[in-house]
């Protein structure tokens, strides 16, 4: 909370004022990026309501009340991984706040979905070059969509993220063995089950028997 909205310290015998990242943007008009809102402490959750007020106003209680007016450039954006809306995934992601209504009604909120199968293959072809071909970026990326539709028809119990296609393709590059490199990757981080249907998604694609 200190770090967000500010602190007392000494400095040189004096006792001084710190400001915390707010309302450092909010008085030079930068934009803050507040990452994963939904792990916050409630305290910041609260302090942020009253920002986000029409007219909004930072009131620093540590500081006898200063009042924080936010320069016109400012502006706040925040990510979130299960925002209230975002019932399916929300067993993925423990410990994560449930953003009430009140709350949400403050944000404009944009649901972002998962790339395109070839999208997330250019990405791959972007993240390793040479050292994948577009060929293999497709059948990995349409691995990857496979999984993703199963976990929404309940088939399997977690998602595919594209953080996991990445580190799964990077273990493939190190030993050429697309089964050895999803056993870390992808298998050992899911229940039997869901590795038993995700090995079966990628004997579609790829003969693991080669």
């Amino acid at each position: 909370m200190g770090d967000f909205v500010g602190f007392w310290t000494v400095k040189g015998g004096e006792t001084i004022w710190v400001d915390g990242v707010l309302p450092v943007a909010m008085r030079a008009g930068y934009w803050l990026v507040i990452d994963e809102i939904d792990f916050a402490e409630p305290a910041i959750l609260a302090v942020l309501t009253a920002v986000l007020e029409p007219g909004g106003r930072l009131p620093l209680k540590e500081k006898g009340d200063e009042i924080v007016t936010p320069h016109p450039s400012f502006r706040l954006f925040a990510t979130a991984n299960a925002a209230g809306a975002m019932s399916i995934y929300r067993h993925l992601y423990q410990g994560a706040n449930l953003l009430n209504e009140a709350f949400l009604d403050r944000w404009c909120v944009y649901l972002m979905d998962y790339l395109s199968p070839a999208d997330e293959a250019q990405v791959l072809m972007r993240t390793f070059a040479s050292r994948i071909d577009a060929e293999m970026a497709h059948t990995l990326a349409s691995i990857a969509a496979d999984c993703r539709a199963a976990f929404i028809r309940e088939d399997l119990a977690s998602a595919f993220s594209t953080r996991r296609l990445i580190d799964w393709t990077e273990s493939m590059m190190r030993h050429g063995d697309p089964e050895r490199a999803a056993g870390p990757t992808i298998y050992a981080k899911v229940s039997a089950e869901d590795a038993a249907l995700i090995r079966g998604i990628v004997r579609h694609y790829i003969d693991l028997d080669v």
